[in-house]
């Protein structure tokens, strides 16, 4: 009797171990396919609209030139980027300079599109008044050439969309 007993306690010991092992692997594999999936398809839109309207983390507070502060009203948006960046071939690092002026009444997200396909090179997330990114990370290199880039500048009020304006700018890739 006593040894059928231990019998039994040796079978439910292995069937919570195996069972335990079961739960582990089971929550790995959907794990990975919700990984795989985001991986594939990225962030459901209503997250990933979430993350882009959040503070760039490369913003720097301050200023990149020095110039003279001018009044902006609230309609208007005082636009100051690079409008030729060169990089060397082989870097991913856009040098767009972009700064929006603490004048300025709009945060804005800027993003680098190849005018040809329309492909998204980059972009930056929310950059508030006062503050500038010097540099974006581009999704891709580029072989040496001039690519013209349309830029679209997305204007907020807080967390709110509030505007959207684009511009033509070349893009330089040059040989090291």
């Amino acid at each position: 009797m006593q040894e059928h007993n231990q019998r039994n306690k040796s079978r439910q010991r292995y069937r919570l171990h195996r069972n335990r092992i079961l739960l582990v692997m089971g929550c790995l594999l959907v794990t990975a396919a919700v990984a795989g999936g985001i991986a594939v398809f990225g962030f459901p839109a209503p997250v990933q609209a979430w993350m882009d309207i959040q503070p760039d983390r490369h913003a720097v507070s301050g200023s990149l030139h020095n110039r003279e502060s001018r009044e902006i009203d609230k309609d208007n948006f005082w636009v100051v980027l690079n409008q030729l960046p060169t990089i060397p071939e082989g870097s991913r690092e856009c040098n767009i300079e972009y700064e929006n002026p603490d004048s300025n009444h709009y945060s804005a997200r800027v993003s680098l599109y190849l005018t040809e396909s329309g492909q998204l090179l980059g972009s930056t997330r929310r950059v508030d008044p006062g503050n500038y990114v010097e540099v974006i990370q581009m999704n891709q290199t580029l072989e040496a050439g001039e690519y013209p880039l349309t830029v679209r500048i997305e204007l907020f009020e807080e967390t709110t969309p509030s505007g959207t304006m684009t511009l033509e700018m070349t893009l330089r890739i040059t040989k090291p």
